[in-house]
């Protein structure tokens, strides 16, 4: 026994020292972790962001001197008013042109393009038909004037190749305008920028025009998609001039920057695989934690040896100490002295053969005293029905439970079981106790039984006020919608096992709000209190009267035929017409319309009984109102 003492307090001793250790290595875990990743993922967003920037200033930089190549180009003299024919002026400006693009590398065409369709462009065959009006760069241009048209992307008439153009409207003093000056780049070469700047193999930059269209893209199957045809709402996320974003597209989450140009208005984006920064955080993380594991594990064994020499060895002893003044045996302190390792261990075995007498008289003392000012009765009888405990309260439900006579307590010895049970009891109409009784074993053996009882009185009655609360109509106190409903389910559910009828009236107050305008609210309260108890006096008792809201009130006729619900409703009307409510000195006369549905095989539930009543009171009330109309619709 001693052995198997010494080695479950020494497993102990190893949990709590080797959890200890765990607890410390979760934690720089977490911190180190934690810090990785945010050091990690900062350093890509700045990656992706110095990308995107450079990507962002070089397009910019192209961009501006298209700009300022097409305003020194439509400065020029001669420019605006050139008309065909005219050879010197020709020259001269395709003399501009050709300088433009020698003096400004990122520049493929110089040209411009003339109100009479005309256009003006060196080393350059236009097609058959061509008209200069008609094309991309020349609508834009006329479209934005004063302002030029940047970064428009557009196709060569003759190649198809990609093309991105600057223009901007020639017009003079006298408004007309004359042509549109314009250049452009090839859509390649701001590709090869793009893809010049790269710091991940996922890596992706791609641009968007200003109707946020795919125009450069590594992906051909992207190009000349809206950028939320391919990822759904993803616009929507470039609402400031530049920030980074996350998406998933193709399965895949994306990190994103973005960056809006000043000169177009282009969106510049740069997006790679999370999973490229992620993995190697995860492999980073997987080290550390198993690094620190390894030495939580050590820690966790060197903890255990100290804990053993210092700690495990004394408790032992103890416990040998308190089981031999427990099972009161008188040891001797001096006959076996064990030298523990500090002096607390030592007082605490000196004082417990001093503690040992007092301490069970006290145990059973403070048990009384918990069962007697428990707010439960608590009943404790052995196997001959001798009471073994019984508490004040449990004398106090006595009287109670003596007047049902199998709780009397007499009786109790031959209620005992070797299971749990739970009961809740009605005493008298005044008292509900909840019963729990347990069987009472001693190493295994059968040897009695408790009972517990709680007062749940009021619990009951609050539970009982909220179960009619929910299904009775406050004013009138009939049922309401939602019972009305469900019980309706039920009905039919019966009506279709036993083959009767079953019939629904929809009754309705004519002119009700002509009571509440002439009389005020209080006395039309009354007259709705009125007709819930008229109708509850006209019906049987089987059968359900409701409030469905306002002045609409139905009756669920069981086992009733349309012929028996229509004298019915006509009973109702008739005394409603002949009979005056009076309150007070006030004297109120009104109807009602009544619609009548029986159910039928063109009916389902309870709610298309319930319209097709409805739609029969709606005709009776456009037939003159006072008046029984029945459903036709579903025989």
């Amino acid at each position: 026994m001693t052995k198997k003492y010494k080695q479950t307090i020494k497993q102990e001793f190893f949990v709590i020292g080797f959890s200890s250790a765990l607890i410390i290595a979760f934690v720089f875990i977490l911190l180190a972790s934690a810090s990785i990743y945010l050091l990690s993922m900062d350093n890509a967003q700045k990656k992706l962001e110095m990308a995107n920037i450079h990507m962002s200033t070089y397009t910019n930089g192209v961009l501006e001197s298209l700009v300022m190549s097409t305003k020194t180009n439509a400065a020029f003299p001669g420019a605006m008013d050139y008309e065909e024919g005219r050879a010197e002026a020709k020259e001269k400006l395709l003399q501009l042109f050709s300088a433009t693009t020698q003096a400004n590398p990122n520049i493929k065409y110089s040209f411009a393009g003339y109100e009479d369709g005309t256009l003006l462009i060196e080393g350059y065959e236009t097609p058959v038909g061509f008209d200069a009006r008609l094309r991309p760069w020349y609508i834009s241009a006329v479209e934005s004037y004063p302002h030029l048209s940047i970064g428009l992307p557009y196709q060569d008439a003759l190649t198809s190749e990609w093309l991105v153009s600057v223009s901007l409207a020639m017009v003079d003093q006298q408004g007309i305008l004359k042509g549109v000056m314009a250049v452009d780049c090839s859509l390649d070469y701001i590709k090869t920028i793009m893809s010049e700047v790269s710091y991940y193999d996922s890596q992706m930059n791609y641009v968007l025009d200003e109707n946020r269209i795919v125009f450069v893209h590594n992906n051909m199957n992207y190009l000349r998609q809206s950028i939320d045809t391919v990822v759904p709402g993803l616009s929507e996320k470039f609402s400031e001039d530049s920030g980074f974003i996350r998406y998933a597209i193709d399965g895949k989450e994306r990190l994103a920057f973005y960056h809006r140009l000043e000169e177009a208005d282009w969106i510049i984006v740069s997006a790679i695989d999370a999973s490229e920064v992620i993995g190697p955080i995860a492999r980073t993380i997987v080290y550390i934690i198993l690094a620190l594991i390894l030495l939580a594990i050590l820690l966790g064994i060197g903890q255990v040896k100290v804990y053993e020499k210092s700690f495990v060895k004394p408790i032992t002893a103890l416990r040998d100490h308190i089981a031999e003044i427990t099972s009161d045996q008188k040891v001797a302190r001096s006959s076996q002295p064990y030298i523990y390792s500090n002096n607390e261990l030592a007082d605490i075995a000196g004082k417990i053969e001093e503690m040992a007498e007092t301490s069970l008289r006290k145990k059973n003392d403070e048990l009384k005293l918990i069962l007697d000012a428990t707010s439960d009765g608590i009943l404790v009888l052995d196997l001959e029905g001798n009471v073994i405990h019984k508490n004040e309260k449990y004398s106090q439900f006595k009287y109670h439970l003596d007047q049902i006579e199998a709780h009397k307590i007499s009786n109790h010895e031959q209620l005992i079981k070797r299971e749990e049970t739970f009961e809740i009891l009605h005493l008298n109409g005044e008292m509900v106790l909840e019963q729990y009784t347990c069987p009472v074993f001693n190493n295994g053996v059968l040897k009695g039984q408790l009972w517990r009882y709680r007062d749940i009185t009021e619990k009951f009655r609050a539970e009982e006020e909220l179960k009619w609360l929910a299904t009775t109509d406050p004013l009138t106190g009939l049922w309401n919608r939602r019972y009305f409903l469900e019980r309706g389910e039920i009905e039919i559910n019966a009506m279709c096992r036993t083959g009767l009828p079953l019939s629904l009236l929809f009754i309705d107050i004519d002119f009700f709000k002509s009571i509440n305008d002439n009389f005020g609210h209080r006395i039309g309260d009354e007259v709705l209190k009125y007709i819930g108890v008229t109708l509850k006096n006209h019906v049987r008792s089987m059968d359900i009267v409701a409030r469905l809201g306002g002045e609409e009130f139905c009756i669920l006729a069981p086992n009733t035929s349309l012929q028996s619900v229509n004298q019915l409703a006509e009973k109702l009307r008739l005394f409603f017409e002949t009979n005056v409510y009076q309150l007070e000195d006030k004297k109120v006369q009104f109807t009602i319309s009544v619609g009548v549905a029986t159910y039928s095989e063109g009916i389902e539930s309870i709610e298309e009984l319930l319209i097709a009543a409805d739609t029969a009171c709606y005709i009776a009330k456009n037939q003159g109102r006072n008046n029984v109309v029945s459903s036709g619709m579903f025989g």
